[in-house]
This record gives C-alpha cells, sequence and structure tokens, in this order.
C-alpha cells in the first residue's frame, strides 16, 4: 500500500524521535567487568521496529546506537558494527513483525522450526568437538577445521533461549505473543552478527593476522555475557511498553501512521 506525503513525512518524524531515544537510552547502562554494558539502547530500536516497520527500526538503531559510539570515542570497528548489526535488528524485527503480527499460529510454527534448527546444529557440533576436526573434502582439495568447544556452547544456548521464548508464547495472548516471538529472533540475530563482526572488524583494526584475530575473538566471548543480559532486558521492557504505547497512539488518532497489530481478537 502507497503511503502519503504525509505519512512518509510522519514516519521521518518518528525516525528522528527514535533515534534521539536510542542515542540517550544507550548512556542508561550498567557496565560490567568485561568492559561491556548492559544498555536500553536496543529497547527504542525493537519499539521502533514494531510501530513503524523494519525500515524505520533499523535505522533508528543505527543511526542513534551510531552517533552513540561516535560521541563516545569507539574506534571505527565499533562503530561499524554498531551500524550494521543495528540495523539489522531493527529490520529483521519490523519485518517479522509485519509478517505475523496476523498469522498467530505462524508465529508457533516459526518458532518450534528455529529452535529445532538450532538443537540439531548443537548436537552435531557437540559431536564434532568431541571428535575434534571437521573434513571438508573441495574437488581434488582436502581441509581439515579444529572444531571449538565455543560452536556447540553458543549454539546450545541459543537453541535453549528459542525453546524458552517458544515455551512462555502459550503463557501470553493477542499481538504479545507475535512481540515475543520476533523480538526473541531479533536479539538473537544481534547476538550472533556481535560476535561475527566485533571478531572480524577487531581483527582487522588490531592489524589482522593470527594474533590480531585471536585477541579479537577473545574480545567477543568476553562480549556475549553483556548482549544476552541486554537481549533479555529488551524482550522484557518490550513486552511491557508495546501494547500500552500502541493504545495511546491508536486512541490519540495515529493509527494509519504506526502498523496495525489488532485482528479479529481483542488485544490483552
Amino acid at each position: 500500500m502507497k503511503m502519503t506525503n504525509k505519512q512518509i513525512i510522519f514516519k521521518i518524524s518518528l525516525m528522528a524521535v527514535f533515534s534521539a531515544l536510542s542515542f540517550a537510552l544507550t548512556y542508561v547502562s550498567i557496565p560490567l567487568p568485561t568492559g561491556a554494558k548492559v544498555h536500553l539502547g536496543n529497547f527504542v530500536c525493537t519499539l521502533a521496529a514494531l510501530l513503524c516497520g523494519g525500515i524505520v527500526g533499523g535505522a533508528s538503531g543505527a543511526i542513534g546506537m551510531g552517533l552513540n559510539d561516535i560521541v563516545s570515542g569507539y574506534g571505527w570497528s565499533t562503530i561499524v558494527r554498531t551500524i550494521i548489526v543495528k540495523f539489522l535488528f531493527g529490520f529483521v524485527v519490523g519485518f517479522l513483525f509485519q509478517l505475523l503480527v496476523k498469522r498467530e499460529k505462524g508465529t508457533k510454527a516459526l518458532m518450534i522450526s528455529l529452535s529445532a534448527i538450532f538443537d540439531i546444529l548443537f548436537v552435531v557440533f557437540l559431536i564434532l568437538s568431541i571428535t575434534g576436526t571437521l573434513t571438508l573434502n573441495i574437488g581434488d582439495a582436502t581441509k581439515e577445521f579444529t572444531v571449538s568447544v565455543l560452536c556447540p556452547i553458543l549454539l546450545g544456548i541459543i537453541g535453549l533461549s528459542l525453546t524458552v521464548a517458544t515455551f512462555l508464547l502459550n503463557k501470553l495472548k493477542g499481538v504479545n505473543r507475535v512481540v515475543l516471538a520476533v523480538s526473541s529472533i531479533g536479539v538473537l540475530v544481534n547476538i550472533v552478527f556481535e560476535f561475527i563482526l566485533r571478531w572480524l572488524l577487531k581483527g582487522i583494526e588490531l592489524g589482522g593476522g593470527v594474533a590480531g584475530f585471536n585477541t579479537s575473538l577473545v574480545d567477543s566471548i568476553t562480549k556475549l555475557p553483556s548482549n544476552f543480559i541486554t537481549g533479555i532486558a529488551t524482550v522484557i521492557i518490550t513486552l511491557l511498553v508495546y501494547l500500552p504505547l500502541y493504545k495511546a497512539l491508536t486512541t490519540t488518532g495515529f493509527s494509519k501512521y504506526i502498523i496495525n497489530s489488532e485482528d479479529e481478537k481483542e488485544l490483552n
């Protein structure tokens, strides 16, 4: 459905507001001994995506938290990683929400499928880590890779998180079930890409080579707890805030500017 000029201007205005909120609430944080912090910036990104779609949500997170990194004096690898990851985070949440908000059965099926995939991957990589090597045959060439125990640990945590989220779906009603599902998936996207890009970009910033990438890998591992804690906080706060804010916006005449999450059932 084509948006009117008024709707476009309003969404751009909301993007500016959410970017500013994301910038400010990233400072509302709890530092951890690892040097990372638990913050509220991701919550704003999620909320913007649920209300206005993936583009607005992703751009708000990328702009707000990216500017926060610049002002805080972080290196280029951190700034680039934040911009990429937060846009992906918001986009995935907004895209999935629009896709699933009227498909309650599809929401549960998606969560069950994802948790099953990660549970299977956990078992596979656990076996590979025990056997020690993974051999790939490409044409006439054979390459052996050592499988780190980190792989099954990370996959197991993700699989368990999705399983718990799937179980909790049955405890919620209406649109909150979709909010829980898509925000949980968005958080996991954030965690995985934060880990990968921190490892790669920080390794390049440190000069590359084995030493640089080993150092960045250790840094990525030590930052995982803060990513998971921030993710849990993001999901909980989103569940508490989204529905009251949605109802407030619709009752004050802004329903045509945000994603309609009402269906035939009463929201509760």
